[in-house]
């Protein structure tokens, strides 16, 4: 009796444990797991970003037409011709703006705001439409810290936003070096800027 008791517990205990076979197919199996799954997640890492920084460049667009309806100054959006940079500046650096009571210009701080993405990721014009291609006196961008830099770079032709909320028709994109693209395009009539998803570049459109 004692035997056969000793037999039972040593049974019992190694079918609780699991066997080296048993380790390996579970091994094997989360191993094809993941080769199926990181390439996913790391395309949407990866378009994550290129979202993340067509939205930055809206906001700047938002912004850019909120400055000018709230100042009466048109205001100007470049971004650098297959660079990184983009900028709201004042059409003219020195503007004149009217008081509250209407009847008399005066002088008044206009905002200036840049952003600059990553250097992976670049800002390019629709191929059908000339990006033009002019540097900028650093005293338009006198109140911006990289002032100096942003004098040093070709910027694309002006997106006008006008002080009655209006602006250009324009569009361009931000676009990664792997051909993952977001267009960004401006409604003129009403200044509204909209997004798209990112998608893969297939041909230079």
């Amino acid at each position: 009796m004692k035997s056969e008791r000793m037999i039972s517990r040593s049974t019992q205990h190694h079918r609780l444990g699991f066997s080296l076979m048993e380790l390996l197919i579970v091994l094997a199996v989360l191993i094809t797991i993941t080769s199926i799954a990181a390439p996913n997640l790391m395309e949407r890492v990866r378009s994550g970003r290129v979202q993340e920084a067509a939205e930055s460049v809206r906001e700047l667009l938002g912004n850019a037409r909120r400055y000018a309806v709230d100042s009466g100054v048109d205001y100007h959006v470049r971004f650098e011709v297959n660079g990184h940079s983009v900028v709201a500046i004042p059409a003219e650096p020195e503007a004149q703006t009217a008081n509250s009571s209407g009847q008399k210009a005066t002088e008044t701080v206009l905002q200036l705001e840049s952003v600059t993405l990553d250097e992976s990721l670049f800002l390019r014009s629709r191929k059908d439409e000339n990006p033009g291609g002019e540097q900028l006196e650093p005293m338009v961008f006198s109140t911006l810290e990289n002032a100096g830099a942003l004098g040093q770079m070709t910027w694309s032709s002006p997106i006008v936003f006008r002080a009655d909320g209006s602006a250009d028709d324009r569009t361009f994109r931000v676009m990664d070096e792997e051909s993952r693209s977001a267009e960004i395009t401006v409604r003129g009539l009403t200044g509204s800027v909209r997004v798209s998803p990112v998608f893969i570049m297939e041909d230079d459109l």
